[in-house]
């Protein structure tokens, strides 16, 4: 895709939105500017090569997003952390740049919180738009999830394919939240995909040869785990036929994937019940036998 002429002028010094990215950075970073810290106009305008107006703009922007504070006569004061406004876009990323593993365990008790219920408040309410783009998402990420030589590709098309993958979960949980009807659920899509990209970036950049430490969020795998893949397939099923609890059981179980954890007996009796649940004859004549036995495993010896 080709760059806009906003792109290039959001990446150059004295743009608006450059320049609180300039500023945010410095302060997530904690060198130069450390929590009761006074920011200065001048000191704006020296990093970002801006305006004094625009300088203005950027503390503006800033007091907004809680990492400082305008006080009369005194300037812009450095907020710690705690204060940072931590639903936002910017505010994510900087935390992330200043604690991965603690933001990463922070988004994911969010996902965990909040998708579940919007999956089960999807399946109570189920509309002819949310049921087929969730059909079709599930089953698109299951092709592009099980095309394993893809997957591993290490050149270009590799990553073409990783970002398409990427993009398809993305666009999955999105309209699962939106699917809910809940519009606050909806406004926390941005931390959700936040929790869902991180972790696929996490495992592409760490070190050659090496497995990064996971915290308390697993690694995402080489490739996607297949368990996964029919998992939110099963989800976007149980929304389409009405079935909440059931729902809210797959969405569960997609989460505990994330956490990396052995599931409990009382999970995979939830599981097989929703299975049992579930009208198997509703799937794609393709995908019936593969999703029966990949969730029978799932579940287990009860």
């Amino acid at each position: 895709m080709a760059e806009t002429d906003v792109d290039a002028e959001e990446k150059t010094r004295g743009s608006g939105r450059a320049a609180v990215r300039i500023l945010g950075d410095l302060i997530a970073a904690g060198d130069q500017l450390r929590p009761g810290d006074v920011v200065s106009l001048d000191y704006v305008m020296e990093q970002s090569g801006g305006s004094r107006a625009l300088a203005r703009e950027v503390l503006q922007v800033l007091q907004i997003k809680g990492l400082v504070t305008l006080q009369p006569r005194v300037g812009a004061k450095v907020q710690p952390v705690e204060q940072w406004n931590p639903f936002d876009p910017d505010v994510i990323e900087w935390r992330h740049q200043v604690a991965p593993r603690v933001q990463m365990d922070l988004l994911t008790q969010l996902r965990e919180a909040v998708e579940p219920e919007a999956a089960r408040l999807a399946a109570q309410h189920p509309s002819a738009d949310v049921c087929r783009d969730l059909i079709s998402l599930s089953r698109r990420l299951k092709r592009l999830g099980l095309a394993r030589d893809e997957f591993r590709d290490p050149g270009e098309a590799g990553g073409r394919h990783r970002e398409r993958y990427r993009a398809t979960d993305e666009d999955f949980h999105v309209v699962l939240l939106k699917g809910s009807g809940n519009d606050m659920f909806v406004a926390l899509s941005a931390p959700v995909t936040k929790a869902l990209n991180y972790r696929i970036e996490r495992a592409a950049s760490g070190p050659a040869g090496k497995v990064r430490p996971a915290g308390p969020v697993s690694n995402f795998p080489e490739v996607p785990e297949e368990e996964s893949l029919w998992l939110h397939l099963g989800l976007a099923h149980c929304v389409a036929q009405g079935l909440p609890e059931a729902a809210e059981t797959f969405s569960r179980a997609i989460l505990e994937e994330v956490r990396g954890g052995t599931r409990s007996r009382v999970r995979r009796y939830a599981i097989r019940e929703a299975l049992d649940e579930m009208d198997l004859a509703m799937l794609h004549e393709e995908d019936r036998d593969g999703f029966a036995a990949a969730i029978s495993a799932i579940a287990g010896e009860i």
